[in-house]
């Protein structure tokens, strides 16, 4: 079993080779811990990067004590796995007495990892299923934040499960455009998850959908988002289409800064090249044309989830707006300019007054 060479300081220690090795596959990967606090530590880091179900088959530990803690963590992975399916299983079935399409997005793309939530794109019929779901079940529904509810996003609790489900219309951070939702049902499939009949996105949709909600979205790239995108490039997907919805919704920056993660990660840390040649060459055009991206990327460290530098999420936003306004998207124009504003915004108000005065922004 392999272990870490960190600190002895066990909160300090980053995690992030061993938990990569072990989601890339690599031979004989494992992790040994010496104690709670160490493993503490591990799990803290693995559930920031939507790995905990992955690496604890892979965990092992001396220590009695620790021991325990590892069983019981195992346990609480598999409930919180079931507990997801069984409100995936019970909420889906509102869609399709209703005989609308929906897709599966995130949620179950790094399965046995699922997240806290369970997400399904609905696009235009999103109201019909909401007030389904608040006549089916009892239902706290959660309060969204400013850019969530431009966004055209529904969140709720459902009493008697764990996990809180979602309902979205586009795959956007304010209302911003990047891809016709009609796009992402036509091309969703139908798979068997863990016995259970679902629609998850296509390969294609699914390096798409990661790539922004990481950036545009989120502002930090996970390990299991990388994982997603190296299976989804590595798999029969067309490129024409991701290549031409990249430069369609002006996120060619963007694109090509995940991918060179995805890139950097492989080589530091595995040692092999994850990125296929048609990708990187694409990468290497956008990064050739774009001087301040290369600084970015210079400066970043493989440490995850890594938290991609704000000036970086400024940019991109720029150049989306850019581009729309290229495209005679002016709405979207509009929303991607605005985004700089409400991130900033969201970075200088602190997050206990934002709930004091219940307008989350960001």
């Amino acid at each position: 079993m392999k272990s870490t060479n960190g600190s002895e300081d066990s909160t300090r220690t980053d995690w992030s080779r061993p938990i990569a090795k072990i989601l890339f596959g690599k031979d004989n990967a494992g992790i040994l811990v010496s104690s709670e606090a160490e493993l503490e530590s591990l799990l803290g880091q693995a559930k920031a990067n939507k790995a905990s179900a992955r690496i604890l088959p892979k965990t092992e530990t001396r220590d009695t004590a620790t021991r325990t803690r590892l069983e019981t963590a195992r346990a609480e992975a598999g409930n919180h796995l079931q507990d997801a399916m069984q409100l995936l299983n019970q909420t889906q079935k509102l869609c399709l007495d209703a005989n609308i399409p929906y897709a599966v997005i995130k949620s179950l793309d790094a399965v046995p990892d699922i997240g806290h939530d369970v997400d399904l794109l609905v696009g235009k019929n999103l109201q019909s299923i909401r007030s389904r779901l608040l006549e089916r079940f009892q239902c706290e529904t959660v309060t969204l934040t400013f850019c969530d509810r431009h966004a055209g996003k529904f969140s709720t609790f459902v009493r008697g499960f764990d996990s809180d489900f979602e309902l979205y219309t586009r795959v956007s951070q304010l209302g911003e455009e990047y891809y016709p939702e009609e796009h992402v049902l036509h091309r969703r499939e139908e798979e068997s998850v863990l016995g259970s009949k679902t629609y998850l996105c296509s390969q294609e949709d699914r390096l798409l959908i990661t790539c922004i909600h990481t950036l545009y979205r989120h502002g930090k790239i996970r390990l299991s988002d990388l994982k997603v995108a190296y299976d989804a490039l590595n798999s029969r997907l067309d490129s024409d289409i991701v290549l031409g919805t990249v430069e369609s919704a002006g996120i060619q920056r963007g694109f090509a800064f995940f991918l060179r993660i995805l890139e950097m990660m492989g080589q530091e840390i595995l040692g092999k090249d994850l990125v296929p040649r048609e990708f990187k060459d694409y990468t290497d055009r956008v990064l050739y044309r774009d001087a301040i991206l290369k600084l970015l990327l210079r400066r970043i460290r493989p440490r995850f989830p890594l938290r991609v530098p704000i000036t970086l999420v400024l940019l991109l936003f720029l150049h989306k707006a850019a581009a729309d306004l290229a495209r005679n998207k002016i709405g979207s124009c509009l929303r991607s300019s605005l985004a700089p504003v409400l991130l900033i915004m969201d970075k200088s108000i602190p997050l206990r007054l934002q709930k004091a005065i219940s307008v989350r922004i960001w």
